[in-house]
């Protein structure tokens, strides 16, 4: 039994800080097999893959030492935010345990309440409550929002823990399917333009689109949440024929995180422009030494 683990923290730019997540991870014996560090989006992706008793000891970790080093009062970035772990998927490799795999994520929720005294938010498959069954819905108003609200809106509730707000924020866990996350930079500072394109791809339960600037350029950054419906490819084909409606182009496209080998077909890497790009980027290079 594997599952996949995928870490959202609040930072991005402490170098020593993300370091010592990697390691604290790697101290319950799964070692990190991607790391994507923004400092635009003040952001840090994990992955890493393992037994369930591995996964559960590794995210937790990860969560504490998150919660402790990591000032959301003082945090900015590009992207949304609402705690300093700031969300904490697991993924069932076979889609059969899937089951098993929300109950052991909703034991460690219980573990992170407890023992962290931590506000908890469960979403997905593992959500508890239809109406943060989407991250988004959860997210909404970000970590200022949730920090006047906790206590004093019931939207703000807690599913497990604490109902005092603390600087660390809250952490919102769950289990999803396999979702690839990616950025498709365009050659453009114009920022209505990525929004623009990204309203126009967005698809319900299959694509998720935001536009972002970042430094010079912008992006269009998405969630494919059913690659089999909508690759990579098709998807930057739809973006790139937008942009060059819009008098620009895609310049190079970014991978977060491990994406499954049969998302590529040949020659896909060099037709998005994907930068950089090697084969341990394919979550399919480490399922055999992943097994924890």
């Amino acid at each position: 039994m594997v599952y996949e683990c995928i870490p959202n923290f609040s930072e991005g730019r402490n170098q020593e800080l993300i370091a010592g997540l990697v390691d604290v991870i790697g101290a319950a014996g799964v070692p990190v097999r991607n790391i994507h560090a923004d400092a635009d989006y003040n952001r840090t992706v994990l992955t890493f893959l393992g037994s369930p008793d591995r996964i559960a000891e590794a995210s937790f970790n990860a969560i504490a030492l998150a919660a402790d080093r990591i000032d959301m009062t003082r945090h900015s970035g590009e992207h949304p935010r609402l705690g300093a772990t700031d969300v904490c998927p697991w993924v069932a490799l076979d889609p059969n345990q899937e089951e098993q795999c929300i109950a052991d994520l909703r034991a460690l929720a219980v573990r992170v309440a407890h023992e962290l005294d931590l506000c908890v938010y469960l979403y997905g498959k593992a959500a508890l409550r239809p109406d943060r069954r989407r991250l988004a819905d959860i997210r909404r108003g970000e970590f200022e929002a949730w920090f006047r609200g906790l206590g004093v809106d019931a939207r703000w509730h807690p599913d497990l823990g604490s109902r005092v707000p603390r600087a660390c924020g809250p952490v919102v866990l769950g289990v999803r399917s396999l979702m690839i996350a990616i950025n498709y930079v365009l050659d453009s500072q114009d920022l209505g333009t990525a929004k623009a394109i990204a309203r126009r791809i967005r698809q319900p339960d299959v694509v998720q689109a935001r536009g972002f600037r970042i430094l010079e350029n912008v992006h269009v950054s998405c969630n494919l949440l059913d690659y089999r419906v909508l690759n990579p490819r098709k998807v930057f084909d739809r973006v790139r024929h937008w942009a060059q409606r819009s008098g620009t182009d895609v310049l190079l496209t970014e991978i977060v995180g491990l994406l499954p080998g049969d998302a590529l077909a040949e020659g896909d890497v060099e037709a998005m422009r994907v930068t950089p790009f090697h084969e341990r980027m394919l979550l399919d290079f480490w399922i055999p030494a992943g097994t924890g």
